[in-house]
């Protein structure tokens, strides 16, 4: 049975990355050149769409050149249809609940730690987004809660977390290499956060050999924060203790069962 997987082990890491790299150079170097400012959000749309766009291709390409111009689809069905079969949705949303709790608890820590002068910290947790347009919300929402997802499980699992498994031979290696450079890419108060989430989805990943399921997790972690973030309800937390110290105390019991969940379920290879 054809899968998304025999797609991902086709592309060319080194020509996706060149690729990726020079979207970057382009989109920086174009409003030096003319005047047109790009905001961060847009910047990251406009790269992201394009990396689907090229993704898409290359697996069409395929395609053709197996003289089978359906396979892509089929794969993308089959994958589809086993997306719970492995982890259920009450699997994959704990995870995702509880790595909110674990970035949230993180963020309530940094912050006191910067009241004391300690370190210096001015990060929102979710953001405030009552004051934002209708087209940045849909910006925002296309950008980070769809085609984040997407991008980002293709290029850290898809093609990293396998690549490195068959260069090292090293699965645990593999694993922890993928997420922590999956975690270096968020700002410094998620960094710790997107490392345990890269974690659990790469063991996702490989449990089901389905790269549906973390681009799902990865989907419904990002839409739950927007939806949080879109209510305001942190504007309400900041300052009440009562609720920051439930928070921290969710985040602790919720990640010792992740952790154990992590240890018990550890893979100890990947096909």
């Amino acid at each position: 049975m054809i899968r998304l997987n025999d797609y991902l082990d086709g592309l060319s890491i080194i020509k996706v990355l060149s690729f990726f790299l020079l979207l970057i150079l382009i989109f920086t170097l174009i409003p030096m050149i003319i005047s047109i400012g790009f905001g961060s959000l847009f910047f990251k749309f406009l790269i992201y769409l394009i990396m689907l766009i090229f993704f898409v291709y290359k697996f069409k390409k395929m395609d053709l050149r197996g003289e089978s111009e359906d396979s892509f689809l089929m794969a993308l069905k089959n994958d589809f249809n086993s997306l719970f079969e492995v982890a259920g949705v009450y699997n994959i949303s704990f995870i995702v609940i509880a790595n909110i709790l674990f970035v949230a608890a993180i963020y309530f820590v940094l912050q006191y730690l910067s009241s004391l002068s300690l370190i210096s910290f001015d990060s929102p947790l979710f953001g405030d987004f009552s004051s934002i347009s209708i087209g940045i919300l849909v910006l925002y929402f296309l950008t980070i809660v769809i085609l984040s997802p997407i991008i980002e499980e293709i290029l850290f699992r898809g093609m990293f977390l396998r690549r490195f498994n068959k260069a090292l031979n090293n699965i645990s290696l593999a694993i922890l290499l993928s997420s922590i450079l999956f975690g270096i890419c968020h700002n410094f108060g998620g960094i710790l956060g997107a490392i345990l989430f890269g974690i659990c989805v790469s063991i996702l990943y490989i449990k089901s050999k389905n790269i549906l399921v973390p681009i799902f997790a990865h989907f419904l972690n990002n839409l739950i924060s927007f939806l949080i973030a879109l209510s305001g309800v942190e504007c309400h937390i900041q300052g009440n203790l009562f609720v920051i110290i439930l928070i921290i105390i969710l985040a602790f019991v919720s990640n010792i069962v992740l952790f154990k969940a992590i240890i018990n379920e550890w893979p100890s290879g990947m096909e």
